[in-house]
């Protein structure tokens, strides 16, 4: 009797305890992942919203993962789940594991490992592994692939993993069939429990670990430098060691995304020697008029930018402040920016840029997932306007490109097949009767897709 009575106290201490930790959790999730705030963001017109309805959109990352809330469940805190994606037309998301997040520390100009880590606070708190990093990882594999399959079996739209090129074209049929249905690409953002001392198999057998639970993107580090490469907030922001070489290779041999995103300098230019793949820096800003609260040092040079695109690769702008300044019109300012570089490459402007919201990264992301249109209404308005094939391009068929052509099963051949297609959809809304004497507003460059432009403003007449 005693025993039971020992359990059933123990049981209840358990349930308080569990309880307290997910009431903070979620305290603190709020208090993490705010929504920033833009006064100068334009309200999508009808056009601008149809328009955005007929996008296959696709962003780079988003940290949904790291915390406490159900994927499937529509949330009134935090930035993503599957019923939000959905609002937002979002067809594919990246879902990035943090492992280890560092504190900065006010002292310091840099991000050392050695600081209090907020991921293992995190860990605690949602009852996850707290000391073990690669169990970290793999907890919150297991969590998405258990969601994924759950949403199978319960009402509402389907979270579907996605690990091969053949799994994405029929994401793609699906959503032109007009399936509820997301795509889910599973991200390593920094494999830090790789040592620097780890031997070349050693580093191959916890890639391939990784690929066999379903990741197919991989970035080797985060915001300090670790056992593969230095960090572009790190305190030595070395180069790639010889273990980060063995696992980009491993990476983009098994059909992995490489992701260069928090790389040093020196590690961006020796991975660019090493990669024979397109790759992507998944969530970024530029150092060009960074204004504050961007911030430089975690942003990419023009230097960069330029051996970025030269080789291929893809720049994921991010949607948060510190990324990309104050205003939600700088995101599309900054992927102008690049396109300009493209351009001077005698490259195509519209191939070298995509999102990269880095959505619940603790951050306040200056457009919330579920009201994208507003970046469409940018794009529409910017000066100049990005033409429909450009949009299309940006929001999702250059993601859908490079996963098409890297997964498993993937080749440019297929990438263009899948991709095209998935952004194939047109939509054409009937103009306005004419009046007498009212001219009718311009087309959009490639104005093909039927939506009217909104009228642009000469920029010598503005105030």
């Amino acid at each position: 009797m005693a025993i039971c009575w020992a359990a059933w106290a123990a049981s209840l201490v358990y349930r308080d305890y569990a309880a307290w930790l997910y009431y903070w959790a979620g305290r603190y999730d709020q208090m993490m992942n705010p929504y920033g705030v833009d006064p100068d963001a334009p309200e999508p017109s009808a056009e601008d919203r149809a328009f955005h309805e007929s996008l296959f959109i696709a962003d780079l990352h988003a940290d949904t993962l790291n915390w406490a809330r159900d994927p499937l469940e529509r949330s009134l805190f935090g930035h993503v789940d599957v019923p939000r994606l959905l609002d937002g037309n979002v067809a594919l998301q990246v879902f990035s594991i943090v492992t280890r997040s560092p504190v900065v520390l006010p002292w310091m100009n840099c991000v050392t490992p050695h600081a209090p880590d907020r991921a293992a606070l995190l860990a605690l708190l949602h009852g996850r592994p707290v000391f073990d990093v690669r169990d970290r990882a793999f907890a919150r594999i297991e969590r998405f692939i258990e969601a994924s399959a759950r949403s199978l079996v319960v009402e509402g739209p389907e979270l579907r993993l996605i690990r091969t090129a053949d799994d994405l074209e029929r994401l793609v049929d699906d959503r032109l069939a007009g399936q509820d249905v997301v795509g889910g690409i599973l991200a390593v953002e920094g494999a830090h429990w790789i040592a620097a001392d780890a031997e070349p198999e050693e580093v191959q057998r916890e890639v391939q670990d990784l690929y066999d639970a379903g990741v197919r993107l991989f970035a080797p580090v985060h915001r300090f430098d670790n056992g593969l490469a230095g960090s572009n907030e790190g305190c030595e922001r070395y180069g790639l060691t010889p273990q980060g070489r063995v696992a980009l290779r491993e990476a983009e041999a098994l059909g992995m995304v490489v992701d260069l995103a928090h790389l040093s300098q020196a590690g961006i230019r020796e991975a660019l020697d090493l990669l024979e793949e397109p790759f992507t820096v998944s969530h970024t800003g530029i150092r060009a008029e960074c204004e504050p609260p961007c911030r430089q040092a975690r942003n990419l040079s023009d230097e960069e930018l330029e051996m970025i695109v030269q080789a291929g690769g893809l720049v994921g702008v991010g949607f948060w402040p510190q990324a990309v300044g104050p205003s939600v019109w700088r995101i599309v300012e900054i992927m102008a920016y690049i396109g300009e570089i493209a351009e001077s490459l005698n490259l195509p402007r519209s191939r070298y840029t995509a999102f990269g919201s880095d959505y619940d990264g603790s951050v306040a992301p200056l457009v919330e997932v579920g009201h994208l249109s507003v970046l469409t209404a940018i794009m529409r308005r910017h000066t100049p306007p990005m033409t429909p094939d450009g949009i299309r391009d940006v929001a999702g068929r250059n993601t859908c490109r490079l996963f098409a052509q890297v997964l498993p099963g993937g080749s440019p051949a297929r990438a263009a097949e899948i991709c095209d297609r998935a952004a194939s959809a047109t939509i054409f809304i009937r103009p306005p009767e004419e009046k007498d004497g009212e001219e009718r507003l311009p087309l959009l460059p490639g104005g093909a897709e039927g939506v009217e432009a909104t009228e642009q403003v000469d920029p010598e007449e503005e105030e």
